[in-house]
């Protein structure tokens, strides 16, 4: 159960990055081009383009999900309105938010990086207040939220924040690399040692939260520690790990640049890759839950392995099958969506 929680709080940390990822690079380039004459003329195709690549590529996966229900196996709800609508939530958030970056980026600018960074800080506490008592308090009945609900919408405003902060993150960037001040209390955030103990001592106190809630059989508990995105913890460490990342000046050796080439390879497959498992869910989950449970009963029943390797042996079972199962689908998309894109000018 410790194991569980900590991979929950995994999941939660990866949707913060995907969103941060996105702000760190758009909402600069937006912020400094928002004082162009002509600015929001100018944002009209570009961010339109940013919204078709995101529409077009639901239809492309829609269409294939669909062809694998009528032809191969089914897929539960394929092709109701709540499998387009609710089921690609994180798709579609991700659609407004870029939608509203060039808004973002023309607040930001004109507000200035300081005061802009207070009043996140003041969001970030009022957010993740309210996140708290959602997550320990008041959880509702989830599987029957609908858009009106305040704790559904808390989700999005999440996210929002993290999209946000790292496009602040990027505009100060961008502000002290073309002869900005930087304030003596933000120097901190270039010392990648400083970060990465920052980082690994808040990954050390959820894995104690993690451990205290097991042993003493609080799995509510342990539930709302990862609850959506009400996660502070997941919050912080996406944070942490993009301002590493940021710090880092990247070497000119051939290691860096293969594993440059590789995260050029991969990356622009990430959001083919959100698309596809959600909407054929059963084509991978079926065959994982099922692989699992099979070695789970086998490895359970064999008197000559401990709790430890059993426990060893079902979480690395579906560890490789996870970064396989995500290799696969950016290697499909490489090769599916990526070229239509590109005939239709969308993409490079």
């Amino acid at each position: 159960m410790t194991a569980l929680g900590l991979i929950n709080l995994l999941g939660a940390w990866g949707n913060h990055v995907f969103f941060m990822i996105s702000g760190f690079f758009l909402i600069p380039s937006l912020a400094a081009s928002s004082r162009r004459f002509g600015y929001w003329r100018s944002q009209i195709v570009p961010t339109s383009r940013r919204c078709a690549v995101v529409v077009i590529s639901v239809l492309l996966y829609g269409c294939l999900a669909l062809m694998i229900n009528a032809w191969i196996m089914p897929l539960p709800g394929a092709g109701s309105r709540s499998w387009w609508g609710m089921g690609l939530e994180f798709v579609w958030l991700y659609l407004c938010f870029v939608a509203l970056a060039p808004i973002i980026g023309w607040v930001v600018e004109r507000m200035g990086s300081g005061k802009a960074e207070f009043l996140i800080i003041a969001l970030i506490c009022v957010v993740y207040g309210l996140n708290a008592y959602i997550a320990f308090v008041s959880q509702g009945e989830v599987m029957g939220r609908g858009l009106g609900d305040w704790r559904k919408l808390m989700s999005a405003v999440s996210y929002l924040l993290s999209f946000t902060v790292a496009g602040l993150i990027g505009k100060r960037i961008r502000d002290t690399s073309v002869g900005g001040i930087e304030p003596k209390t933000l120097q901190w955030w270039r010392r990648p040692k400083l970060l990465m103990t920052g980082a690994c001592l808040v990954g050390a106190v959820a894995w104690l939260l993690s451990v205290l809630t097991t042993l003493h059989g609080r799995y509510d508990l342990l539930y709302a520690l990862s609850f959506k995105s009400t996660s502070l913890i997941s919050f912080v460490l996406a944070l942490l790990a993009l301002l590493f990342c940021s710090s880092l000046q990247l070497s000119v050796r051939f290691a860096a640049k293969a594993r440059a080439r590789m995260v050029l390879t991969l990356a622009p497959g990430i959001l083919g890759f959100y698309i596809a498992q959600s909407l054929m869910h059963a084509v991978w989950f079926i065959p994982c839950f099922s692989m699992m449970s099979r070695i789970l009963g086998h490895v359970a029943g064999n008197a000559r392995l401990t709790p430890v390797a059993t426990v060893l042996v079902f979480f690395t079972f579906g560890v490789i099958f996870a970064v396989l199962f995500a290799a696969v689908l950016c290697g499909i998309d490489r090769v599916l969506r990526r070229p239509i894109l590109r005939m239709l000018r969308l993409a490079k």
